[in-house]
């Protein structure tokens, strides 16, 4: 991958999570329902899981190219962030329930009747399948994580198995996962498509495809996005599934490789540096944000609709996920670290390259 298209998917990633955060900031709740209009959460998702695809075939092929080196990153890229999120998300349902518990009920999307259960699945990655619907406290956006960390186990399994245990484990993993998770796997599916299929593009075809697909998701969005698809319902489906979800993830898929193969413009190093410092905090901001509006939401002072409300909500809640998530991010790389040192005792392997120098100094 060049830097210059590093750039432009960090890009993307940051503006993704920034269209979450919004798009939950614009419930009645929370702001009085300033931009209602936006209903973007869902379609930002989904371009998440076309983005995991690609970064996940990306480093398979040319970093992680070892079961250990996979496994490791994604579980300290996960729980790096989840068990930060599950303490600030109990503390502050704690003590947004004290203050307001009309704001944290089951009509808001708030798990009440087993809460230990519920944080127990969720940290299992267990709360979307088949017919459960878990979260862990009042952290909606946690829904996700369960198909991310999924898709992430079954392309471990493909990739890095053979033979009779690879398909054995291919079956447990789906088993487990169910078929709510594995609807949603083709559009994560479409990433892996891209990386792998981004050089068959003349070159010459990059830049029309790159407007085609812009083109396209932006006439899409006017004639009404999802709500020009049938949505059919089901325990067993995704929320708000419908033909929309594969449509969008084949145009950013698409999107990616024309961007594979355009010379991109690289804007100036500040501007460079400021996006991939954002990226970096896209993880964060996701799995942040929820809780805390809703906390803002219920202690700031004044009705949702008011200015000063809004203007206080939005500005706590934003800086408080990005300046958590720029102090917890950076962590994952001493947790892959301790996990690996962990794992080779437990195999009786030699301790790490590192760990070894360290007792030798």
């Amino acid at each position: 991958m060049t830097n210059a298209l590093s750039l432009y998917l960090d890009a993307l990633r940051f503006g993704a999570a920034f269209a979450v955060f919004v798009s939950h900031y614009a419930t009645g709740r929370i702001s009085g329902g300033l931009f209602w209009q936006f209903d973007g959460g869902r379609t930002a998702v989904l371009v998440f899981f076309v983005l995991s695809g690609f970064v996940i075939a990306w480093v398979s092929d040319t970093r992680e190219r070892t079961l250990e080196d996979y496994g490791l990153s994604r579980i300290a890229r996960l729980y790096s962030v989840i068990i930060p999120a599950f303490l600030l998300t109990a503390a502050l349902d704690s003590v947004g329930k004290a203050v307001d518990p009309r704001l944290y009920g089951p009509e808001w999307g708030h798990s009440m009747a087993h809460p230990v259960i519920d944080y127990a699945l969720s940290a299992l990655f267990l709360g979307e399948s088949w017919t459960m619907r878990v979260l862990p406290g009042f952290n909606v956006p946690y829904w996700s994580l369960n198909y991310e960390a999924w898709y992430y186990a079954l392309f471990a399994v493909a990739t890095f198995l053979r033979g009779r245990p690879r398909i054995a484990a291919l079956i447990m993993a789906a088993l487990l996962a169910g078929p709510r998770i594995l609807l949603l796997l083709p559009v994560w599916l479409m990433g892996v498509a891209a990386w792998r299929w981004r050089a068959a593009l003349p070159r010459r075809l990059g830049l029309p495809l790159v407007f085609v697909c812009l083109a396209g998701f932006i006439a899409l969005e006017a004639l009404g996005g999802e709500r020009l698809f049938w949505h059919p319902s089901s325990g067993l489906l995704p929320p708000d599934f419908s033909a929309y979800d594969f449509v969008l993830g084949a145009l950013v898929a698409l999107l990616i490789i024309g961007l594979a193969n355009v010379r991109l413009p690289m804007p100036a190093r500040r501007f460079e540096g400021l996006v991939r410092g954002l990226a970096g905090t896209s993880f964060g901001l996701y799995l942040l944000h929820y809780p805390l509006l809703n906390f803002f939401g219920t202690v700031v002072p004044g009705p949702p609709d008011g200015a000063l409300h809004r203007v206080l909500v939005f500005g706590l809640a934003l800086g408080g996920a990005l300046g958590l998530a720029s102090l917890i991010e950076p962590r994952k790389g001493a947790l892959k670290a301790q996990l690996r040192t962990v794992l080779h005792i437990l195999l009786g392997k030699p301790p790490p390259p590192a760990v070894a120098r360290q007792r030798l100094s």
